[in-house]
């Protein structure tokens, strides 16, 4: 989510089950779980949510998050292409773009590949049903949970954030702290001997929902902490009568012209 560094694309997720409609259905849930994270994103001060035939969301200084998440151009192709294209350039549009199931034009990666856009072909997307999912309850010798409710515990999630995904400073605690205290969200994070190393945090629209920054410092993987804290984070949302919750990975790449 790095702004103002990467043109990047990526490449659409390819579901093979066709029966009775099960890959549409994922279709649609993968794109509306996109358009949540992103629209959610949008509720933090100093962010500029524009939705329409391309639907991006800009920074308005100089931290936040930045992409086209939605290209769904109708008419005029041959016109808007080339308007977004340039506009991309000119720092006026995101530099990053995501490629959906529903994009349209749907040969879109294709076009842009061939204006010198490097295709991120690594499928980003997933789909969990939540129907027959149980947590599996174990316990790490001195790992504990809780949820995020104050700014300075917020902090101390964001710090993880910072040095596991971003790799700095990209979002605020303060813009967090808008998105904290809506009602559809829900911020966890994990205590290994009492100090701070991972994280996690759910977003839900009706009975879908999105996971998203799942992250867990560098020392401490490989040791059960994410299952643990996903766990504990997909539970409570089937408690809540949420049916799917799509999780997603995004990677940045790089403009060769």
């Amino acid at each position: 989510m790095k702004k103002g560094s990467y043109y990047r694309m990526e490449e659409k997720n390819h579901l093979h089950n066709e029966v009775d409609g099960t890959a549409e259905f994922e279709k649609e849930m993968l794109v509306k779980g996109i358009e949540i994270s992103w629209t959610t994103w949008g509720r933090m001060r100093g962010e500029r949510l524009i939705t329409g035939p391309v639907s991006y969301l800009k920074a308005e200084g100089d931290s936040g998050f930045e992409r086209i998440y939605s290209v769904d151009m109708k008419e005029n192709q041959e016109l808007e292409i080339p308007k977004m294209i340039s506009l991309i350039k000119a720092g006026i549009l995101p530099d990053s773009i995501l490629i959906t199931p529903m994009t349209r034009p749907s040969n879109l990666a294709e076009i842009l590949a061939n204006r010198g856009f490097i295709i991120n072909e690594q499928p980003p997307c997933m789909l969990l049903y939540l129907d027959n999912f149980k947590e599996n309850r174990y316990l790490i010798n001195q790992y504990t949970i809780s949820e995020v409710t104050k700014m300075v515990e917020l902090k101390s999630w964001l710090d993880i954030i910072n040095k596991a995904l971003f790799e700095g400073e990209l979002v605020t605690t303060e813009q967090f702290g808008d998105v904290l205290r809506l009602d559809n969200t829900n911020f966890y994070l994990g205590f290994s001997e009492g100090r701070p190393v991972s994280t996690c945090m759910t977003i839900s629209d009706g009975d879908t929902a999105v996971l998203e920054m799942a992250a867990t410092l560098k020392d401490y993987r490989c040791r059960g902490f994410a299952s643990c804290l996903i766990g504990k984070a997909l539970a409570d949302l089937q408690e809540k009568g949420i049916r799917t919750v799509s999780l997603r990975a995004e990677e940045d790449g790089v403009l060769t012209v």
